[in-house]
């Protein structure tokens, strides 16, 4: 893991890296290629190889290993691009403005190669009320919704319409906000929209988020929505952001940002992990604004592990799953797996492609108590017999979960 974390490192020179291949024997090469292959990196250390003239010195089958994960990267990419430009042409012959997010901006502004960066779908922020007109041009071009979506619903557990899907499987998430708005967050989107700067995607002129922006923005993406689960990927992006956008970083506008976003507490644990990767040089004063007490030793290590996790849990255990397997009263563990059950009918609706006012709905319940027990039945028999194996991914999800409600105590 060391090796890959200093190859990686945006801050490392060609004749750092060099160094560190000349001493790597067949067996740290193994490990390497599994490591990159694990965490979706392979892509990303080819991009590096290149971009420091040292490609030719990764022995094969290896080299092989690195070169073909990118070509597929770079074609899959391709494609997405193709769709992309597609779309934003369309939006913007009908005068809607778009900010694209996340990997569909840092590709090619960020990264600046078509293959460096994995894409699993296409983020794309309009304005709320364009919304309904967004979907209706996607649907023209031959985009599904995957699940039910209704703009005058609530809607303020998710940010996003369902995934839009085109027949080649390409999926289309189109946003209006960045974060769901029941989360403890204030995110003012007027002005992510005031603060939007030109970019282009495919040749074609959209906006992107500010620097100050972005930065917050894949700060919580990367730690608080996903957990860390996003591990290196995930930091590797905002290095990239760091390093490729430092004379356009205003520190002190970043710093109000995030006390705007009452976001403090994540950009300051996502800051501190960068720093202690060795990845980007973050002023000691703006860790000392965002946390005037310094983050205890104890949480900064926690979370550098969970970061850097290579071993996957055998079990799919969800918050209530670890919830339920600490709880040992049998009235509350009943009452926690009721409440699992009986969502909130909007969500039912969302799962089961049925409208929240039909009848229907009643049998989408059916159906989520069907669907909990054959993803869940299992782990749930487990949790009951207190098997040994089970408890220990327990323990290891609790401190992921301990960690994140942690970012907004």
């Amino acid at each position: 893991m060391n090796s890959l974390i200093k190859l990686l490192n945006p801050l490392s020179s060609a004749d750092d890296c060099a160094e560190i291949l000349k001493g790597m024997n067949p067996e740290n090469w193994e490990g390497l290629t599994a490591l990159c292959a694990q965490h979706d990196l392979l892509s990303a250390l080819e991009f590096r190889f290149s971009q420091l003239g040292l490609a030719q010195q990764i022995p094969e089958p290896h080299r092989q290993s690195f070169r073909s994960a990118y070509m597929l990267t770079a074609a899959r990419n391709i494609l997405l691009l193709n769709h992309a430009s597609q779309i934003l042409l369309r939006l913007r012959a009908e005068n809607i403005p778009v900010i694209a997010l996340k990997g569909l901006f840092l590709l090619e502004n960020t990264y600046k190669d078509v293959g460096a960066r994995s894409m699993s779908d296409l983020d794309i922020l309009v304005h709320r009320e364009d919304l309904n007109r967004t979907v209706e041009i996607l649907q023209g071009l031959g985009y599904q919704l995957s699940r039910y979506f209704d703009i005058r619903d609530s809607n303020l557990d998710i940010k996003h319409v369902p995934p839009m899907i085109l027949s080649d499987g390409t999926h289309v998430e189109i946003h209006w906000t960045l974060l769901e708005e029941d989360e403890p967050f204030t995110i003012a989107m007027d002005g992510v929209w005031e603060r939007a700067v030109p970019a282009r995607i495919n040749d074609v002129e959209v906006l992107a988020e500010g620097t100050e922006d972005l930065i917050l923005h894949l700060c919580v993406h990367l730690t608080y929505q996903h957990y860390l689960s996003l591990g290196l990927k995930g930091m590797f992006d905002i290095a990239l952001v760091l390093q490729r956008y430092q004379d356009q970083l205003d520190w002190p506008c970043f710093v109000a940002l995030c006390q705007q976003w009452r976001a403090e507490k994540t950009a300051a644990l996502t800051l501190g992990l960068l720093r202690a990767l060795q990845w980007a040089i973050i002023p000691e004063q703006v860790l000392a604004q965002l946390s005037p007490t310094p983050i205890d030793e104890r949480i900064l290590t926690e979370a550098y592990q969970i970061l850097l996790q290579d071993e996957h849990a055998m079990h799919s255990l969800t918050p209530d799953l670890v919830q339920l397997a600490s709880e040992s009263n049998h009235f509350k563990r009943l009452s926690l797996m009721l409440q699992r059950v009986f969502l909130p009918r909007i969500i039912i609706a969302r799962l089961y492609q049925i409208p929240p006012s039909s009848p229907r709905i009643l049998w989408g319940y059916f159906l989520r108590l069907k669907d909990l027990i054959k993803a869940y039945g299992g782990t749930v028999q487990k949790i009951t017999k207190k098997d040994p194996s089970l408890l220990a991914d327990v323990s290891q999800k609790k401190s992921v979960y301990e960690l994140h409600e942690w970012l907004i105590s």
